[in-house]
């Protein structure tokens, strides 16, 4: 059964080319109470999140729009999840900061740059079923407009974790996903004296500890061999 979306006067339905189905009109109403039911929570979201102090949060530094552009002139989101205390923070209160920071900005194509340098999975990451849920409730496009996702010196442990997210989201999200090992290859997407001066200083010193070990990051076997590796999410050629 095909289904699309058809957004009319700001209201959203779901046309099924199986509508005399019972079971079609059944999985379409679903659908479009569950799309509905999402947007009514995010604009509700956004509206508390517009009268919230995210004082603190912005201390903590681990989501910031520093500014810089990439070479397509797309604006960038820069992730440091060092800076991100998983076992500290509430998730719901972390979600509206999330898009209060993101709502306006989202609205043209967009790229993140994740640096997990010096971070753990369990103690800086936010929970599977968090992500899938927030990846459920905001609006397409979060999606849609996501350009480009840089993952540097991702480690073993987030490496899985993406790799059980993977049947859950598509193919298209996967082609948008790069693996850097290294923070100089960024500079061949985005211009090293936009992007650089926003990067925290632990990330070049990471970077120059791996002088001598191209191969090996902690554990991370290097970006080209990554592409080998079974059952991992395959970087875009």
């Amino acid at each position: 059964m095909a289904t699309a979306l058809d957004v009319d006067a700001g209201r959203v339905q779901v046309v099924s080319s199986a509508e005399n189905s019972f079971l079609g009109r059944l999985f379409a109403g679903r659908r479009e109470a569950t799309i509905i039911r999402n947007e009514r929570e995010y604009s509700s979201a956004l509206c508390e999140a517009a009268t919230e102090d995210f004082s603190d949060l912005e201390q903590l530094g681990f989501l910031s729009v520093p500014g810089a552009r990439d070479k397509e002139g797309r604006q960038v989101v820069l992730v440091a999840a060092k800076r991100y205390p998983a076992r500290v923070l509430r998730t719901d209160r972390v979600f509206r900061y999330l898009i209060h920071k993101l709502d306006a900005l989202v609205e043209e194509p967009y790229v993140v740059v994740w640096l997990h340098t010096g971070s753990s999975y369990w103690s800086n990451c936010p929970s599977l079923t968090w992500l899938c849920r927030t990846y459920e409730r905001l609006p397409c496009k979060y999606r849609a407009n996501l350009a480009r996702l840089y993952m540097v010196h991702c480690d073993l442990p987030l490496w899985g974790a993406l790799a059980a997210l993977g049947p859950l989201l598509s193919a298209d999200f996967w082609r948008k996903v790069e693996w850097v090992s290294r923070v100089e290859f960024l500079w061949d997407h985005i211009p090293k004296k936009q992007l650089l001066p926003a990067l925290p200083a632990y990330v070049a010193e990471h970077d120059s500890l791996l002088e001598d070990q191209p191969l090996m990051d902690y554990g991370v076997v290097a970006t080209k061999e990554v592409n080998n590796v079974p059952g991992l999410p395959t970087p875009p050629m």
